[in-house]
């Protein structure tokens, strides 16, 4: 990413002239360093600060110290200058779409670095090798690939930011046949603490490459990406078969499309299963390819959901080749939501300990019983997989990078908004999903779970979190990466990576409270 850099060196010495002059030896005025800089700087008493910090969850109230505006990767760093330089915790804000409002630090008093002016794309060999900005959107990023005929694995919803969504997973519907976001990835532009701005690859800071790649928002803020992309494929299948029943039905559904996942989908399918309050539960997903081999490996599946559910009860299916510009904008769906007032958690089964059917069983029987109980609530679940024969994903060695789940089947998404999207979230909102979390806990296969840091849980115990998103071997090699990236943990919010000597102190204070 030199040619990057290479525009904005010389800002970076104005940077330091600037917090020189507004943060003497032995004082602190972070509001003068702040409204020095050459950029837009939203304060607390600025006019348009409500909505500035208004987190897309609007469960949360956040209240940061400051957001500001950069365009360039030099102001990033003269920003977080400022607040190191005060000793105020630092996030980066790529879509704002942190599910525990991350993006605005979690709690009070952080500075945010809003990236949505670094949005630049520069293609190389032909399109094949694309520098991208983080302040991109995964819809920009979809419309850049578009124009040079390529693509990459990625999820649907166009708002979404870049920064998070490919550093800490990146998981789209043809991720089981080319891989995460994340394993695209070939090269970072990142400002460290310190206010340099490095490049991060194999080549180059490789343990800092290693750390972004499943951990980005502990280390620095990552200002661009370099991915290797992928021909755009003749033609994909999007599908959908809707199914009712009830909950034995759907138990019989679901474990048959588990074993299906496990032994017999092919890498080009990428596969969901949902149920939403009206207790219809689909099969959703695409396959890269005609529809003429979709069906002949997926309508096996389809055939053993049909021989429980309700065939009278105006279930659908649907299945049909497309562009894959126009599969893009058909899994986009309606104008995404632009604010949402939810409660969401994550678990991810392990290839080697499916589900049992007794376990699915529970689960259903919880859904079928407690849904229409909740009729204030708009919720769902989403089941995605990641495993199977051939998988992508979990091809990858663990410790190639440190997204560490390689060896998953399963991802769970759990998630219930109040009915209007908007606050305040209902107080039984919260035991209605955990109740769906501890009905997938009832069995046995539980001790192998895992968790999808994109999707966020800021309600997990600090114990848990750490092993359900990264497993002891990949958190605490971190901590010894924060230690040197970041020892004075600027970059900081609630399950952050701390460096190693605030790991133990961590570690002591819950036996202590124990």
């Amino acid at each position: 990413m030199s040619h990057l850099l290479s525009i904005v060196l010389g800002f970076l010495t104005y940077s330091s002239n600037v917090l020189g002059s507004q943060t003497p030896l032995g004082s602190c005025t972070l509001d003068a360093c702040l409204t020095n800089l050459p950029y837009r700087v939203v304060l607390p008493d600025s006019p348009n600060y409500a909505l500035a910090s208004r987190a897309y969850n609007r469960r949360l109230t956040i209240h940061p110290i400051g957001v500001v505006y950069p365009t360039t990767p030099a102001e990033v760093s003269a920003a977080v200058l400022c607040a190191s330089s005060c000793g105020t915790p630092v996030v980066a804000r790529s879509g704002g779409h942190s599910y525990a409002g991350y993006s605005l630090g979690g709690q009070d008093g952080s500075l945010v670095v809003d990236l949505s002016g670094l949005n630049g794309v520069v293609f190389e060999s032909e399109g094949e090798i694309m520098h991208v900005q983080t302040g991109n959107r995964l819809g920009d990023v979809a419309n850049a690939l578009k124009g040079v005929g390529r693509a990459l694995p990625h999820g649907t919803c166009p708002p979404v930011g870049l920064g998070g969504h490919a550093a800490f997973g990146g998981f789209g519907f043809a991720s089981r046949e080319w891989g995460l976001l994340l394993d695209r990835m070939i090269g970072a532009e990142i400002v460290l603490a310190d206010g340099r701005v490095v490049n991060a690859s194999l080549e180059e800071n490789p343990d800092l490459f290693w750390a972004i790649r499943g951990s980005v928002s502990s280390f620095g803020i990552a200002t661009s990406y370099t991915f290797v992309t992928l021909p755009e494929p003749p033609v994909t299948t999007p599908y959908s078969y809707v199914f009712a029943g009830n909950a034995s039905s759907a138990a019989q559904c679901f474990f048959a499309f588990q074993e299906f996942s496990a032994t017999s989908a092919p890498p080009p399918l990428g596969m969901q299963f949902s149920i939403i309050p009206d207790l219809t539960y689909e099969l959703f997903g695409s396959y890269t390819g005609p529809k003429e081999d979709f069906e002949a490996a997926f309508l096996p599946l389809v055939r053993e959901c049909e021989k429980t559910s309700d065939q009278h009860s105006g279930t659908h299916e649907f299945a049909q080749e497309m562009g894959w510009e126009a599969y893009l904008v058909s899994q986009a769906g309606t104008p995404p939501r632009v604010a949402d007032c939810f409660y969401a958690k994550s678990l991810m089964t392990a290839e080697s300990t499916p589900l049992s059917l007794s376990t699915i069983e529970n689960f259903m029987n919880y859904l079928y019983t407690e849904g229409p109980k909740h009729g204030h609530l708009s919720w769902f679940v989403e089941v995605d997989v990641y495993g199977g024969v051939g998988s992508a994903i979990n091809a990858v060695p663990k410790l190639d990078t440190s997204f560490t789940h390689r060896d998953r089947l399963l991802g769970f998404q759990l998630y219930a908004s109040s009915g209007n999207l908007r606050p305040p979230f209902p107080e039984n909102g919260y035991a209605f999903v955990d109740g769906m979390a501890e009905a997938l806990r009832s069995g046995s296969e539980s001790a192998s779970f895992g968790s999808y840091a994109n999707y966020v849980d800021p309600l997990l115990k600090e114990q848990d979190w750490k092993m359900m998103y990264y497993g002891k071997e990949i958190y605490e090699r971190l901590t010894t990466i924060k230690a040197k990236w970041d020892p004075d943990a600027v970059f900081n919010f609630p399950q952050v990576i701390p460096p190693p000597l605030e790991a133990e102190k961590e570690g002591r204070r819950v036996v202590d409270e124990l």
